[in-house]
Parts: C-alpha cells; sequence; structure tokens
C-alpha cells in the first residue's frame, strides 16, 4: 500500500506524494500544461514531470522528480557560482526544447499567466530554486508548470536571474551583478537582451504584483496569505531597488 506524503511549498495541505507519483490540484490551464509536458516526453525531455492525468477529486498526477528543492533563505549550496552555471544551463536547455512548441500553438490555450510578446518560447514563469531538483549538486529537473506561457526568452530569463542570484535589495550590489553576468554568459545571451534585462525584469515583477493584488481580490487565500505576510512590499522593494542601479546594473553584465 502507498504511503500517502504531503509535500511542502506554496500551497499548504495541498500537494503530496502517493508511491512515485505527486498529487496537486488541477486547475483550467492543467490540461494544456499536460499537452506541453507530454510533448517534452515524446521529444526526450526526462528532466520535467510525466502528467498521468486528472483524478476523480480534480487533482493531477505526475511522475515524481527526484532530488532536493530549496526555499528562501537559500543555503550555501546554491549560492555558487557553480549552481548559478548549472541552472542557467538547465533554463537553456528547457528553452531548446519549449522554443519547438511555440509553432504547435492554437491560440485557443488557456495559461495562468497572461502570453507575452514576441512569442519565442514557452516561458517556465517561476524558474527558481523551489521549483528545480538539485541531484548532486547539480540542476536536475525542473517541476511545477502552473505559471507555464508563452513569451520572450528575456522574460523567463530575467525572472531566473532574480530567483537564483538572487538579486533583491537585500544583496551586495557587485556581486550580484558578477553573478547576473555569469548566468547570461552560461545561458548565451547577446547585448540586446543584456541592455534590456532590468526593464524587462521590473516588468516581470510589476506583473507580479498585478497579479497577486487580483488574485487575492478574487478570493484566492493562498495569495491573500502571501500579502499579508508582506510579500507584495518585499517585491516593490525589489522593483524601486532595481530602478535606481539600473544604469550600474545594464555597465556590469554587458558583454565584454
Amino acid at each position: 500500500m502507498n504511503n500517502k506524503e504531503e509535500l511542502t511549498g506554496g500551497r499548504i495541505g495541498k500537494i503530496h506524494k502517493l508511491g512515485e507519483t505527486v498529487v496537486r490540484p488541477s486547475n483550467i490551464w492543467t490540461k494544456d500544461v499536460h499537452s506541453f509536458l507530454n510533448y517534452l516526453h515524446e521529444e526526450g525531455a526526462d528532466f520535467v514531470p510525466k502528467p498521468y492525468g486528472i483524478n476523480e477529486k480534480n487533482e493531477e498526477i505526475l511522475s515524481f522528480m527526484t532530488g532536493d528543492v530549496y526555499n528562501y533563505p537559500l543555503p550555501e549550496a546554491l549560492l555558487t557560482d557553480s549552481m548559478i552555471v548549472s541552472s542557467s544551463k538547465l533554463l537553456l536547455k528547457f528553452h531548446k526544447y519549449s522554443e519547438r512548441y511555440v509553432s504547435k500553438l492554437t491560440n485557443d490555450e488557456q495559461w495562468m499567466l497572461p502570453a507575452t510578446n514576441p512569442a519565442e518560447v514557452m516561458c517556465h514563469g517561476d524558474y527558481a530554486p523551489y521549483n528545480v531538483t538539485i541531484v548532486n549538486n547539480e540542476a536536475a529537473g525542473i517541476i511545477d508548470f502552473d505559471t507555464l506561457h508563452p513569451g520572450p526568452r528575456m522574460w523567463d530569463i530575467a525572472y531566473a536571474i532574480y530567483r537564483w542570484v538572487p538579486f533583491d535589495s537585500h544583496g551586495n550590489l557587485k556581486e550580484q551583478i558578477r553573478k547576473a553576468k555569469l548566468f547570461l554568459d552560461t545561458y548565451g545571451v547577446d547585448s540586446e537582451g543584456r541592455s534590456s534585462m532590468v526593464k524587462v525584469l521590473v516588468k516581470r515583477l510589476q506583473s507580479l504584483t498585478d497579479f497577486m493584488r487580483s488574485e487575492a481580490r478574487n478570493g484566492n487565500k493562498d495569495f491573500q496569505l502571501h500579502i499579508e505576510k508582506g510579500h507584495l512590499q518585499l517585491y516593490q522593494n525589489d522593483i524601486d531597488y532595481l530602478k535606481t542601479n539600473e544604469h550600474e546594473i545594464i555597465q556590469g553584465i554587458s558583454n565584454g
């Protein structure tokens, strides 16, 4: 008999492991996410969960991805240069698969987050340490695709840097710039992408705060709790920090 094991994360008590599967609440976008994940597996991508459908309780069932997952504050092992390189390589690998899916879109799909133009890749939408499994000190697998949506590469890359560096108002700016450049160098981002990074990240964070407010107003208790805990103010502080230091950041992450 399989034992039910609760998995910790952003939705306490709603996600659990059952045998070698993960059972999570499904949503109106789940079938489109499953179509994408099935495509990736057909293409040979084994670093994302395989979907097994939706059960009678309207929960989605996916394969369990082995490895450790971390939340904030991040341990020292996740703040190393080698982890920045590893996480950047995995995101690039994901985008190489996901860009092929864009041409298959019908525009009838439903996503949790709005599609953003230009649709260069399928963005994970929340490529952060808490959504990546770590195996042998390497970023190995990507989980939780609720925020999947079409968008520009930099939309995903900028937010990944924000999460993995991490590039927040509490950090050392020079060290953040150095690690951000390492992430961009590893991915192979061009000069145009680098010059846009701060503006893209600010826009991404603003869209996140707008989404949080909207969901909270509509009665979403998870987002109401996030706001009560002060997450909204933290994002606003980070937006101000990025805007204030934009010139220095762009200079520091540029090629050369």
